[in-house]
């Protein structure tokens, strides 16, 4: 879990118990906005993983895992050459 999926539970806790400030708002749209394209890459990296095994591509499978896991830990992958 990164720290930013930390963050939207507290605000989303915050907001079941009381209206959120404006700037709680604006971070609530944040780490929203930074969730909605950690989802996205690690969709995008799913799938991809999905055709390397289509084609029994265990090269490509490792590196795939090996972005996957840079992600999970980072919420950033290295791009690719």
């Amino acid at each position: 879990m990164l720290p930013v999926h930390e963050r939207l539970a507290e605000l989303y806790t915050l907001s079941c118990r009381r209206q959120l400030t404006l700037s709680e708002a604006a971070e609530l749209q944040q780490c929203l906005q930074v969730n909605a394209r950690y989802c996205w890459e690690m969709a995008c990296l799913n799938n991809e993983a999905m055709l390397a095994l289509t084609i029994d591509d265990a090269a490509w499978q490792q590196d795939i895992s090996n972005l996957m896991y840079e992600l999970r830990l980072t919420g950033k992958h290295a791009k690719r050459k």
